[in-house]
């Protein structure tokens, strides 16, 4: 054999050997190659993609939630204007039924009137010449001042309310004056954009205790 067929014959035997390695690398990573699974589109665009939806379901909660905190604090804030409403009205109406003077009957009959609803109005001027006789003949003077109320009801879609009002008050009659602490009980109802008184009545105190 002559040394150039012994070189081409280690050559070809020598050549296995990478096909081999090459074999294998193939089949390695064929093998591997179905395991992997991918999404359309670049990474980037499906980072964008999520990114845009949690920011717009942040959007809109946001505003709802806004929505629902105005809706809420709007509804809040009307009742309690409504609330504020009937307690000037209802301290001013107890004024004007417990401050008498029996020099000036005609003002103290038209100022309660002016605070009534239209049921209590009649019944003023049903009982006016009555009251007016009795109150002169004893020479009251009452002088009234509103400590507290304290709104018990409020329906504001009806209109309704009640109240209760706790007075003090300084008595003059038939030559004697007296002082009084009174606790009144008051329903008030809505006429027009006002609130006017539609009843009152006097309310036990209750000692300390009991």
């Amino acid at each position: 054999m002559s040394s150039e067929q012994a070189a081409a014959e280690e050559e070809v035997t020598s050549s296995p050997p990478e096909a081999s390695d090459s074999a294998s690398e193939t089949a390695s990573t064929g093998a591997a190659s179905p395991a992997k699974r991918s999404l359309p589109g670049s990474p980037r665009v499906w980072l964008f993609g999520a990114g845009a939806f949690a920011l717009a379901a942040f959007v809109v909660a946001v505003v709802f939630g806004i929505m629902w905190w105005v809706a809420g604090t709007g509804e809040n804030a009307d009742l309690a204007k409504s609330r504020d409403d009937v307690a000037k009205a209802g301290a001013a109406a107890v004024e004007a039924y417990t401050n008498v003077d029996y020099t000036n009957l005609n003002e103290y009959f038209d100022h309660q009137k002016d605070v009534s609803d239209t049921n209590m109005a009649q019944q003023i001027d049903a009982g006016r010449t009555t009251y007016s006789k009795a109150l002169t003949d004893s020479k009251v003077k009452v002088t009234a001042t509103v400590q507290d109320i304290a709104v018990e009801e409020l329906d504001d879609h009806e209109g309704k309310a009640s109240f209760l009002a706790a007075i003090t008050t300084t008595n003059s009659a038939g030559g004697q004056t007296s002082s009084k602490a009174l606790r009144l009980e008051a329903s008030m109802t809505r006429v027009g954009s006002e609130w006017k008184l539609s009843g009152i009545d006097s309310v036990p105190l209750v000692a300390s205790g009991q």
